[in-house]
């Protein structure tokens, strides 16, 4: 189902409906940029990674964000799934709030959508005025959204102009004919009310929104009994009674409240996957949540400490199927290491992986037929193949209890013999024909075809994921790093596969550590490198693609060490480092 922004407030229940009554739900973003040019290394540092990310949600906008909710439906043994395709784009959905932000496109990832059949054309409105324009969807359909910080300045600003708490401005010179003839007026009308046609007030004309402060400030200030109300093209001042200004009060109060609901915008969606606490499960997710977060909830935080604290209050429990395919030893030997979505999506289609079946809600039949690279599209294909890859795990290691045998018939009983017995015509009876047998009146229920699926729950009865997903939740992956994956709880694991070296600086030698230059002549002659500082004194260099392997070079880079400055660095390979550890 895609929605637009005209469509927002109107379906929103719907939203929500779907979300409330799901088990889980899967998400996917597409991004005006990815990262900037020449910024992302072969290897990479944890912190340098996480820097380039939040920059990346600071420089680039989600302009399309697909939701797609599934839910187990057991009289039909299956899942239904309902997936949202939602256009995004940072304009004002109320007409007073402007959000005015600034972001940018990524030429590369424009022409990467467009080859995936992306309709930056497409636009409901159909006026020639808009279509002669170079028309991009998001733009015309796409919804706004603010912060939560965004929402409560607007909160405070509305606030504050229903309160008219504002500064006095100095008047123009070129204006102080204008205010002095509006003074005029004014004191004219409240001198002698019926003198004029208008008796209940008297229309200042307003060309700009300078000269309507103007009146505000000059009636705030002379006549505080009257009251300045803003029309089209003139202020109307007026003089109300207590009971016209409770309702007045409590109309605008009624209207700043509207307009603050419908500011969130997008937003709304977020906060709803938010307070559901409920699974949120992604391909490749980490680079989504760092928009998301940035984009809808707050800017990201410096610290990477604090980045995972937020993210794991916003989102709880996140699965990445990305990861759970790359570290799975069960699913590793099946799928391989090329876990794009598309290839999850081909293998997760063979009969290994036919549990569970999963169908459209027959009210969201968009994408019957394949529509990759629309986010709703690709979250319902990570979300698919999310119950597909844990139905197989879970079938590996607690295969279901094979059914019980079905009873045997029962025996009927010897037929009563009914000679003899007649009814009031003289005609045989028989017990049968005793029963009454109205029934056949009664509707019958519909039959619901059960599928057969063989359920299995994401959470324990505490809520807690249950043992075949624990070690897989709330972490992401992250490749070309000396760690296993990105995890947004724990310190990240050191994946002692890859090729590297820790390296650590005795105190005792006296000396600083060495510097980038100084490393770079040690290590740089045997492939490309990063250094992972730990503390002070110590470091981890991780390797793309180590030329001889860790236990050989390490003497190489032993030898080495002899009158540089990095001389007296102790150096062990990554797996004799987690040997000790």
């Amino acid at each position: 189902m895609e929605i637009s922004r005209h469509q927002f407030h109107s379906l929103l229940p719907t939203v929500k409906e779907a979300i409330d009554e799901c088990e889980f739900i899967a998400i996917d973003t597409e991004l005006s940029g990815l990262h900037r040019p020449e910024g992302s290394k072969r290897m990479d540092t944890l912190a340098n990674r996480y820097a380039e990310y939040r920059e990346a949600t600071q420089r680039f906008m989600i302009i399309q964000f697909g939701l797609c909710t599934f839910k187990w439906d057991e009289p039909a043994g299956r899942y239904i799934a309902k997936p949202f395709n939602f256009y995004i784009f940072p304009t004002s959905m109320t007409g007073k709030v402007h959000a005015n932000r600034l972001f940018l496109t990524q030429a590369q990832a424009f022409d990467f959508l467009a080859k995936q059949g992306f309709d930056f054309n497409k636009a409901s409105i159909q006026k020639k005025s808009i279509r002669t324009h170079a028309g991009f969807c998001w733009v015309y359909q796409g919804i706004p959204y603010l912060t939560v910080k965004e929402e409560e300045a607007f909160a405070a600003e509305a606030k504050r102009k229903l309160e008219e708490d504002w500064p006095d401005i100095k008047i123009d010179e070129k204006e102080i004919g204008f205010v002095e003839a509006a003074r005029d007026k004014i004191k004219k009308w409240v001198e002698d009310p019926k003198k004029g046609d208008d008796h209940d007030g008297v229309n200042i004309d307003a060309r700009n929104a300078y000269q309507r402060r103007l009146i505000y400030q000059e009636v705030r200030n002379k006549y505080p009994e009257l009251t300045a109300e803003g029309r089209s093209g003139f202020i109307r001042v007026m003089r109300l009674t207590d009971a016209q200004r409770k309702r007045r009060t409590k109309e605008q109060l009624a209207r700043i409240k509207k307009d603050c609901e419908g500011a969130a915008g997008f937003r709304k969606v977020i906060d709803m996957i938010s307070a559901s606490r409920k699974p949120v499960v992604g391909h490749n997710m980490l680079l989504d949540i760092c928009h998301i977060i940035g984009q809808f909830v707050e800017p990201l935080p410096e610290d990477l400490g604090d980045f995972k604290r937020l993210a794991h209050k916003v989102f709880p429990y996140m699965a990445d199927t990305k990861h759970i395919c790359a570290s799975s030893p069960l699913l590793q030997p099946i799928i391989g290491t090329a876990t794009s979505l598309e290839v999850l999506r081909f293998e997760t289609n063979l009969e290994l992986f036919s549990n569970p079946r999963i169908d459209m809600a027959m009210e969201f039949p968009r994408y019957i037929n394949d529509m990759a690279h629309e986010a709703g599209y690709d979250a319902y294909i990570t979300g698919a193949a999310f119950l597909k890859i844990h139905s197989y795990m879970e079938m590996q290691i607690n295969p279901p209890k094979p059914p019980a045998p079905a009873p045997e018939p029962e025996v009927p009983e010897e037929e009563k013999k009914t000679r003899g017995r007649r009814d009031e015509n003289g005609w045989d009876i028989s017990d049968d024909e005793e029963e009454d047998d109205q029934n056949w009146l009664a509707e019958e229920e519909e039959e619901v075809y059960n599928y057969g699926s063989t359920y299995f729950p994401l959470r324990d009865k505490a809520g807690a994921p249950t043992a075949v997903l624990a070690e897989y939740v709330n972490k992401a992956a992250m490749v070309r790093t000396g760690y296993v994956c990105f995890d947004f709880v724990n310190a990240e694991r050191i994946d002692v596969g890859v090729d590297g070296f820790h390296i650590l600086l005795p105190t005792r030698t006296g000396k600083a550590f060495p510097t980038e230059e100084a490393l770079s002549e040690i290590f740089a002659e045997y492939g490309k490198y990063a250094v992972e500082m730990i503390d002070e004194m110590s470091a981890f260099v991780f390797y793309e693609n180590l030329r001889g392997g860790s236990s050989k070079v390490k003497p190489l880079l032993e030898e080495r060490l002899s009158g540089t400055p990095c001389e007296g660095l102790v150096i062990q390979t990554i797996v004799d480092y987690c040997k000790v550890k």
